[in-house]
């Protein structure tokens, strides 16, 4: 078959078309709808791994297909596979080398502020953790991407300010994969969203385990802001952190404690998968929720945690808002269910977002 949008709709290459589908659907129509070969197909009848099939024998012919619900009906539409754009291999390298540089300069800074490690030491230790953190996030993206037959880029390190002149950086804005293809199904969607999230926090509670038992008590002026602790931290400190034995507290002053460069990597990874895990637009939670709800509940869901995120970071909340305004494609097959193993992993997400979330008592 032809791989030009012309060619393609040629009685003889519409009748293949019909061909191939009748083989994986059963089939009610078919006809060509505003130039574009649409079949209506019979119900009920089981749809997901036939369309994955589909799928496979389509991509042969460079089409691709999208599967919805529309008026009660089922509906398949085929379409030319959309060229994936190149990406400049450049590109992703700089910013990783700029990341690296604005990482270690923040982790250099804040062991001079904390006075107890070499601050070579501390910056190039902050560098390496946080750095592996956000790595580990994003391979749980390339590599459940990379087995569901969605083509990605290789991740975008995005480097951030250090916290320099009163500017409290962290020295990254995180890191990002783009995805060029659509999921094949909501399983699929689920699995991109889910993957990252996880393997971060699996990453960031590592990073913690290892780095609080060589952060130190301190002390700070009563009412001095402190950061917002996770649940986690909150949990395994009390087994992890010796008694403040020998610390003297002065009047009008309290007990605080001073996060070593990796604890402190690890603090900002349970922030980025809180963040993450938001049900809004494309965020890991966002790609979570659309596979588990509608768009309507979704537009929903994004509004109520762009309100919450005003509250924990105004920052973020102007970000997914200019987030949400690009509709969520969904996956191809929009109409087969999430599987229900799936929908289980869900609680073990909600856990990660309540031990991720950080806050003040």
């Amino acid at each position: 078959m032809n791989e030009t949008y012309e060619a393609l709709f040629t009685q003889s290459d519409f009748e293949k078309l019909k061909s191939i589908v009748s083989e994986h659907l059963q089939t009610e129509e078919a006809l060509i709808e505003h130039n574009v070969p649409t079949f209506y197909l019979k119900q009920p009848q089981e749809t997901k791994r036939a369309f994955l099939t589909l799928l496979k024998k389509l991509e042969e012919n460079n089409l691709i297909a999208f599967l919805r619900r529309v008026d009660g009906k089922l509906v398949l539409r085929i379409f030319p596979k959309p060229t994936a754009k190149p990406y400049n291999i450049l590109i992703n390298w700089l910013l990783f080398l700029a990341t690296i540089g604005t990482t270690f300069t923040t982790g250099y800074i804040i062991s001079i502020s904390g006075g107890f490690i070499n601050p070579i030491i501390g910056g190039a230790t902050f560098m390496v953790t946080i750095m592996a953190v956000l790595s580990v996030h994003e391979i749980g993206h390339g590599l459940t991407a990379s087995k569901n037959g969605i083509e990605a880029t290789p991740p975008y390190f995005i480097p951030g300010p250090p916290p320099i002149g009163g500017f409290g950086g962290i020295g990254t804005f995180g890191a990002v994969i783009m995805q060029k293809s659509l999921p094949p199904n909501r399983d699929a969607l689920f699995d991109v969203g889910a993957s990252g999230p996880i393997l971060g926090f699996i990453a960031s509670a590592a990073a913690t385990l290892i780095g609080l038992p060589f952060s130190i008590y301190t002390t700070i002026p009563e009412g001095e802001p402190t950061l917002p602790v996770p649940m986690f931290i909150r949990l395994v400190a009390p087994l992890l952190l010796k008694p403040p034995t020998g610390v003297t507290v002065e009047p009008g002053y309290k007990i605080a404690v001073f996060l070593h460069p990796i604890a402190f990597a690890g603090w900002i990874g349970f922030f980025v998968t809180m963040l993450n895990l938001m049900p809004a637009a494309m965020l890991d939670g966002g790609h979570v929720a659309r596979s588990l709800l509608s768009e309507g509940k979704i537009t929903l869901f994004t509004l109520l945690s762009i309100i919450f995120l005003l509250y924990v970071n105004p920052l973020m909340a102007i970000f997914v808002l200019l987030m949400s305004m690009h509709k969520h494609p969904g996956p191809l097959d929009d109409v087969s269910e999430l599987s229900r193993s799936r929908k289980i992993l869900v609680a073990i997400l909600a856990v990660v977002f309540i031990l991720s979330f950080p806050y003040t008592i």
